[in-house]
């Protein structure tokens, strides 16, 4: 029991609410004022509602494990429309659909995945050109789905890349009306949303044929869809509705393909920017594979390409900040938290503080060769924390792995500009407007 008064939060007083409500269409920039003004920890108001950032990594790990049972998903998730239960879900619920997914993810399942993750990158890979000028987010968005497609659903979903990129831009777009008190009617009566809701409808309608013709084919199919149909609850009764289903792999293949494809559009942006890092990645990628195609065997043996994977999650995470509301009063760090609170939990600062990271505004994937344990485990979180951490952690990892991999036996990127990327803050730490790159031939494709 806590014996003495808990401290208000620290945060701006009046004069300084204008400054704050002028950044927020600037997330970052308003979370890197925040914090070089008040530190780890800051309470703010936007309109009627409360706000509590916290950067600092112990804190964190105070909200996600110490205290979780005081806090749930963030309020622009339960809000948003598009989002399934897998990501919204509280309690048995979500211990449910997290449950049935975990064993797909199984590291016995990722070996079996290998081969699509290189077959797949490698047919993308060798339809691009010497001197072709591409947009580096979209080209990574096409090797991800291209992946996701094959894993989750056999590669039998009649669906385009852009139908799956307009579905990125309603979640975006319904993560920013729910901030909005007359969300509801704006989403009646806004074009962009009602066509970009259709388009949703559309794909809903593709997977649940889907779902129907795998529950007609339950004993040949190895795909996601087929798995969760063939989950059965305690009483051996199935334990998903086609609505379950479809909420879990929708959620799986946007996820896969927006954030490991950005993530992989900022790993080229870098290596660009790092001529070093990017030769010694090559020499890597020429001395273990040659002109073959990788295997299981080679993900150990690619051991600096895994290294350029996490600098670039640690630099590029899309999913640089993640929220909870706090269902109850709480102390966080000695600090009072009313129920109601808005928490945002930011991995950005943390993943470039100097008490963690030495030089951290400089991409070395040799960081990641050395003994990582006097970090604090939460000063690095980019597929999130805690017991909601990301379920396909560990396929995102391999496949980024992979397609570096097996693009960089053929390809290097480089900037058509020396201007650095604008960025979109406001949800994820994305390219405002994409990354155009030229691609240059390094060996033709065996």
């Amino acid at each position: 029991m806590h014996t003495t008064a808990p401290t208000p939060l620290p945060g701006p007083d009046g004069r300084h609410v204008r400054n704050t409500i002028m950044r927020i269409r600037d997330t970052l920039g308003l979370f890197q004022w925040l914090h070089r003004q008040y530190g780890g920890i800051v309470g703010y108001n936007v309109l009627h509602l409360k706000f509590c950032a916290i950067f600092d990594p112990e804190l964190i790990h105070e909200v996600l494990v110490q205290q979780r049972t005081s806090f749930e998903k963030g309020f622009l998730y339960r809000r948003a429309s598009v989002i399934g239960r897998l990501t919204t879900g509280e309690g048995a619920e979500h211990r449910k659909f997290r449950t049935a997914v975990q064993p797909f993810f199984h590291r016995k399942m990722l070996d079996s995945y290998v081969n699509i993750m290189v077959a797949q990158t490698i047919e993308i890979r060798d339809t691009w050109c010497d001197g072709q000028i591409v947009e580096a987010q979209q080209a990574m968005y096409n090797v991800f789905y291209s992946i996701a497609d094959t894993v989750f659903f056999g590669n039998r979903l009649p669906l385009n890349l852009k139908m799956a990129t307009d579905v990125d831009d309603l979640m975006a777009l319904d993560f920013q009306l729910a901030l909005l008190p007359a969300r509801a009617m704006l989403k009646q009566v806004l074009p962009r949303y009602r066509r970009l809701r259709n388009v949703k409808d559309q794909i809903d309608k593709l997977i649940y044929t889907e779902i129907h013709d795998a529950r007609a084919d339950m004993g040949k199919r190895t795909d996601l869809v087929a798995f969760l149909i063939r989950a059965a609850d305690a009483q051996g009764s199935p334990a998903f509705d086609d609505l379950d289903v479809l909420e879990i792999v929708l959620e799986m293949m946007i996820g896969s393909h927006t954030t490991s494809g950005t993530a992989l559009a900022w790993l080229f942006y870098y290596l660009s920017q790092n001529p070093s890092v990017r030769t010694r990645l090559e020499q890597e990628v020429d001395t273990v594979l040659g002109n073959r195609r990788a295997i299981l065997e080679d993900y150990e043996r690619l051991r600096y390409t895994r290294a350029v994977v996490d600098e670039a999650l640690r630099l590029g995470t899309p999913a640089y900040f993640i929220g909870r509301t706090a269902k109850e009063a709480c102390r966080i760090g000695g600090y009072l938290l009313p129920a109601g609170t808005h928490v945002q939990l930011c991995g950005y600062m943390s993943h470039r503080d100097t008490r963690y990271f030495p030089n951290p505004n400089q991409f070395c994937p040799a960081r990641w060769l050395q003994p990582q344990s006097e970090r604090p485990k939460y000063a690095y979180m980019p597929f999130g924390a805690g017991h909601r951490s990301c379920v396909g952690e560990e396929f995102a990892r391999m496949g980024m792995a992979y397609a570096v991999a097996s693009i960089t036996q053929r390809w290097r990127f480089e900037m058509v500009s020396d201007r650095p990327p604008a960025v979109n803050t406001l949800v994820a730490y994305i390219p405002k407007h994409g990354i155009p790159m030229t691609m240059v031939e390094r060996h033709r494709s065996a």
